[in-house]
């Protein structure tokens, strides 16, 4: 349950568009380019394409990964997403006929992770120790095992000139064609998310040991941030770079990253969980931040201006999986397989 009364919520603020029945677990969702359709992966290995603005509520898949799914992404720059599965393939999908027309072979029996570069149509998969990058016609440009232990996860430089690799042992930087080696930012524990920052100066880790680290990218320098009461798989980016906002407990944790960074400086709580928090998301061109939690509550803030809640509300089961479209809709998609569209507004 919430810390405050959930009948003091401002539930017009969390406007509910539409909802989908996917019935299993959703463990990731992208969002087409026009925002008008949504790819959502599954636990047991499903493939959904869903149209945000038709009234079907209950979805049938358009393809399956056997054993599971982890990870979905969509190209930026097409109609076509892929997805990551527990058979060992990245498979390309294509929005307009919905069906499966490529496989390709990640280099490991479990593919974590897939992330389209943000500024070309180059595909980036994890799996194992083995990153691999695909041009725009899938032919594989570039590979690398090096890396300490299994990848937990990837993320492209905002510009796109490079992905980084979270594993054991800290970063690895991969910039294809630029360096002899690739870049390594060490650190002794297991790194479990990554997230850049959105003028591409810093990248924040979630750690297993419930810690937060945080390297200067130009200089290698880094900084820890510690105390939280788990380990840390919440990370998110305020637009302008300024303000980390972590999860990795029952608060919201924001960090000021500017001038000479978090380091030594305590940061800014927002209480009202009273369970784990289960996804956090800064909205990409707003002022909003979303966090969901085990209780299923969904929780708004607007924390540059002020730590009270603009609005909230209760979910049909814990939130597992949200995303940000461009034009401002919040998709959610929960364990019991149901997938919200949400329009969030500031009544204020």
């Amino acid at each position: 349950m919430l810390n405050v009364d959930p009948s003091k919520l401002k539930r017009d603020t969390v406007q509910l568009q539409n909802e989908f029945v996917l019935n299993d677990y959703i463990i990731d969702l992208a969002w087409s380019p026009c925002s008008k359709q949504i790819a959502a992966v599954t636990v047991e290995g499903y493939v959904f394409l869903v149209d945000i603005e038709k009234r079907l509520k209950s979805c049938e898949p358009i393809g399956n990964h056997k054993f599971g799914c982890n990870s979905v992404s969509w190209n930026p720059h097409a109609s076509q997403f892929s997805t990551a599965g527990q058979d060992s393939k990245v498979s390309i999908w294509d929005s307009s006929s919905k069906a499966k027309f490529l496989d390709l072979d990640a280099g490991g029996d479990w593919v974590s992770n897939v992330a389209y570069n943000p500024c070309t149509k180059q595909l980036a998969s994890g799996a194992s120790r083995t990153v691999k990058i695909w041009n725009d016609d899938y032919n594989l440009i570039y590979e690398s095992a090096d890396h300490s232990s299994t990848i937990a996860d990837i993320g492209w430089n905002p510009d796109g000139s490079g992905l980084a690799v979270a594993a054991y042992n800290g970063i690895t930087l991969h910039v294809p064609k630029k360096q002899r080696q690739p870049r390594k930012y060490e650190w002794k524990g297991s790194s479990l998310a990554l997230a850049w920052s959105p003028d591409a100066k810093y990248i924040a880790t979630g750690e297993q040991d419930s810690t937060v680290h945080f390297w200067r990218v130009k200089s290698g320098a880094d900084a820890q941030m510690w105390g939280f009461p788990t380990k840390v798989l919440q990370l998110s980016w305020s637009m302008d770079g300024r303000w980390l906002a972590t999860g990795g407990g029952n608060s919201v944790c924001l960090w000021d990253c500017s001038g000479k960074g978090p380091e030594g400086r305590q940061p800014k709580q927002y209480e009202a969980h009273s369970n784990k928090i289960t996804n956090l998301a800064f909205q990409p061109d707003g002022p909003f931040l979303v966090s969901t939690d085990l209780d299923n509550s969904l929780v708004v803030w607007e924390p540059l201006k002020h730590n009270k809640i603009v609005g909230g509300c209760l979910l049909s089961s814990p939130a597992s999986s949200i995303s940000w479209s461009k034009n401002g809709l919040l998709a959610v998609g929960q364990k019991n397989g149901k997938l919200s569209i949400f329009q969030i507004k500031n009544l204020i």
